[in-house]
């Protein structure tokens, strides 16, 4: 793989990691003012609305015909947002907005697990890189606290991801990064707003929008919408692995938007945690990416 395209996939992923820092800790908040599956479907729509205009003003509209991507398509749907999406959103009110962040890390697990299947060798540096990150973040969220159903329903929503990046690289042998999350997020935000009318039936949806148009609107269309679009141009150059360990240091930056806006002060624990991630980080952006050709995602083949 290209050096360059390597170093530009690097900096697209960092700067989501960034940008996502900031999901967990107003979706914790959120979901106190809205509920659960309704805020997810509201903002995923929004998420979809803005992924389509970038579509359309970079003339990839007509990538929508292309029928070798909808089997891919369906499970990227299903797989990122459908089943995470429901067991995050009810699972972040049951649980603390650091815990909500930092459970997320358990994709690395998962990934670590699945990518061996698909042509991803597990290297001593992917170790080192994957399970820094993941043990900095263990350490950081650590409280002496017993584990609660919301923690379980966060860690179960990572379960699925590395499935559906599996089918958003091979996706992206045919269509752009927008054209993934429109779809994905258009078909995902169809479905949960369906799930919320069923469970939900009493939300005044105006007064709700009305009320939280700032973190609604800003939710979905830079946190979902636009922080994915700059997180597909990264996967695009690099391996799964690699770019799931990379962009799961956004915890880091969740501690960060903590203390500037809610004037959460880390605990020295927490600061060790910092540190042991940002060593996993190092091994991971100094990991060259595996051979696309070696892979099950750069040809057609089922799973």
């Amino acid at each position: 793989m290209n050096r360059q395209q390597e170093k530009t996939g690097v900096i697209f992923v960092l700067i989501e990691a960034v940008m996502w820092g900031m999901f967990p800790v107003l979706v914790n908040r959120g979901v106190h003012d809205i509920p659960p599956m309704l805020f997810a479907a509201i903002t995923t729509i929004l998420a979809s609305i803005g992924a389509f205009i970038y579509t359309a003003l970079n003339g990839k509209i007509s990538e929508l015909k292309n029928k070798k991507s909808y089997a891919s398509l369906i499970m990227v749907t299903l797989c990122i947002v459908i089943i995470p999406y429901i067991l995050f959103f009810i699972g972040t009110g049951m649980t603390s907005g650091i815990n909500s962040s930092m459970l997320l890390l358990s994709e690395i697990i998962f990934t670590l697990l699945f990518t061996p299947f698909i042509g991803e060798k597990t290297t001593s540096q992917k170790l080192i890189g994957a399970l820094g990150v993941f043990i900095g973040a263990v350490i950081i969220s650590y409280n002496g606290g017993s584990i609660n159903i919301g923690d379980i329903l966060i860690i179960l929503s990572t379960a699925t991801y590395p499935i559906g990046n599996f089918y958003a690289k091979k996706a992206l042998n045919n269509v752009s990064p927008s054209v993934i999350l429109f779809v994905r997020f258009f078909l995902g935000g169809i479905f949960i707003l369906a799930v919320s009318f069923l469970l939900e039936p009493s939300a005044d949806i105006i007064g709700i929008f009305s009320k939280n148009i700032y973190t609604i609107l800003f939710t979905g269309l830079i946190l979902l919408g636009l922080s994915k679009i700059i997180f597909y141009e990264g996967l695009k150059r690099l391996d799964i692995s690699k770019a799931i360990s990379i962009a799961n240091t956004f915890p880091v930056f969740s501690l960060i938007f903590l203390m500037a806006f809610y004037k959460e002060i880390p605990t020295v624990q927490q600061f060790i945690g910092i540190l042991i991630m940002l060593i996993g980080l190092i091994f991971a952006i100094k990991r060259q990416s595996a051979d696309p050709t070696t892979t099950k995602y750069a040809v057609e083949i089922d799973l």
